[in-house]
């Protein structure tokens, strides 16, 4: 798997991502993705983020997470990128007294997911999807990591 994380900010170190890209990998795995898959996940802060959602959804204001999915025929392989507003995540946990890696571990899963094709726009979709967010959540509860630095 070519998992890329980019970080310009420098919200983790080095040993923090690649505990990120172990979290990434046992992601695609379980959901039994190629070994050949290539993913890109961007840690952003919350000004860079709006100007995102401004930019693709017109919508100007922070969100959590967005993705881009780039998966195609020619290149199968592919999944996209995501990408996560740090400083969102932070606050997020603050305010569901979760750890920070216990919010950026349902970012990742649910952007994953979008990135599949699962979607919440509608009743059914958000149960479905839900629902495939609870069993990919609960296969990694024994998955110990930290990335803060």
């Amino acid at each position: 798997m070519e998992i890329s994380i980019v970080d310009r900010e420098k919200f983790i170190d080095g040993p923090a991502r690649e505990n990120l890209i172990r979290l990434v990998e046992k992601i695609l795995l379980y959901l039994d993705l190629s070994a050949r898959s290539e993913l890109c996940v961007s840690l952003v802060s919350d000004w860079d983020m709006r100007a995102l959602n401004r930019q693709y959804r017109q919508i100007d204001t922070t969100t959590d997470v967005l993705c881009f999915p780039q998966k195609s025929e020619v290149n199968p392989d592919l999944l996209g990128d995501i990408v996560i507003s740090y400083q969102t995540a932070v606050r997020h946990s603050r305010r569901l007294e979760i750890t920070v890696e216990e919010e950026l571990r349902l970012l990742l899963v649910h952007a994953v997911l979008h990135l599949l094709g699962f979607d919440h726009k509608k009743k059914k979709e958000r149960e479905i999807m839900r629902e495939k967010e609870k069993e990919v959540l609960n296969h990694l509860a024994d998955f110990e990591f930290s990335f803060l630095c």
